[in-house]
């Protein structure tokens, strides 16, 4: 498989352009960063779709917010439009549950470790996709923190796609048993930040925490102040357990859109205004307050129900 690294698409982000556009010309705008997006997406549909195999496994992973899920949606929809059955399966339902998980120094469960996850089962699991195009697959249930009783059996036929999607995906412990044209790997990304000249407004790495922390909030009713005190812990456990296995991926998506700044900033300044001055990262709050004010606000109902974005602001059209 060619390796697309060093291939995929980086946009123009100074903050002036991305304010020229989000005040003068936002629909357009908006609607050309989704249709990039879009396209890149085919693109790689179109190469996968090419390749002979009976059935196909993609192995899609990413850092945390970086829109894996909503990617692989995505990429479903395209597989569809082309007639290939496909199933996306989340990794994140073989986790192990609370109890089994190691410990990081201050007690609290190391979730962002590959050890977090059932590997035996979902090295199985992919096996017997491959080769027999059925298995059974557990159901996590993270309200309670442990395994679900419940289980779903996953059935595809031949010549069909089954996209394997978690933090932990393009790990070689997965794949190492698979036959090189049975298996791709994508890796998607924030692969850039939003500069003023040449210096940074917003990191890709700040990004995804905004993203984040509008999504927990929302979603799983978490504290502000808890989100950004967990982030530097999520920050290590990529650098140990995802960046590393960057390079082995077949295809690399940038999931940057360059207006989201300008949706999720009213949320985001609110979100970060509570954290306090006696907390340890006040200066990391001030600073993103700082520069989220910098941009241009866009109307949310412009955004489309299939868009990456509504993964974090909600009002989509796909279910997570």
């Amino acid at each position: 498989m060619m390796n697309y690294l060093n291939t995929y698409r980086r946009y123009a982000c100074d903050i002036e352009r991305i304010n020229y556009e989000a005040k003068n010309n936002a629909k357009d705008f908006i609607k050309m960063n989704e249709k990039v997006f879009r396209h890149d997406l085919r693109l790689i549909v179109e190469q996968i779709s090419g390749i002979p195999s009976k059935r196909h496994i993609i192995l899609l992973s990413g850092p945390s917010s970086s829109g894996k899920t909503t990617t692989a949606k995505k990429l479903c929809d395209e597989f569809m439009r082309k007639n290939i059955d496909v199933k996306h399966i989340s990794m994140d339902d073989f986790y192990l549950g609370e109890e089994y998980v190691e410990r990081l120094p201050n007690g609290k469960p190391d979730f962002e470790s590959v050890n977090a996850l059932d590997i035996p089962l979902i090295k199985e699991s992919i096996q017997k996709l491959a080769n027999t195009g059925e298995c059974v697959i557990p159901k996590y249930d993270f309200k309670k923190s442990r395994r679900s009783s419940q289980t779903q059996t996953v059935t595809v036929g031949e010549n069909s796609v089954i996209i394997m999607e978690g933090i932990h995906a393009l790990n070689p412990i997965f794949s190492e048993d698979m036959p090189t044209d049975v298996v791709s790997k994508l890796y998607v990304a924030v692969k850039q930040g939003i500069k003023d000249n040449e210096e940074y407004v917003l990191t890709n790495r700040e990004i995804r925490f905004i993203r984040r922390l509008v999504r927990d909030y929302h979603f799983r009713k978490v504290d502000p102040e808890y989100m950004v005190a967990m982030w530097n812990s999520v920050i290590e456990g990529e650098k140990k357990y995802i960046r590393p296995y960057r390079y082995t991926s077949d295809f690399t998506v940038n999931t940057i859109h360059i207006y989201e700044p300008c949706i999720m900033k009213e949320v985001a300044v609110k979100l970060l205004g509570e954290i306090g001055a006696y907390h340890s990262e006040y200066e990391f709050a001030t600073h993103l307050i700082e520069a989220l004010q910098r941009f241009e606000s866009i109307d949310l109902s412009l955004i489309p129900k299939n868009s990456l974005i509504r993964e974090f602001i909600g009002g989509g059209s796909y279910t997570y």
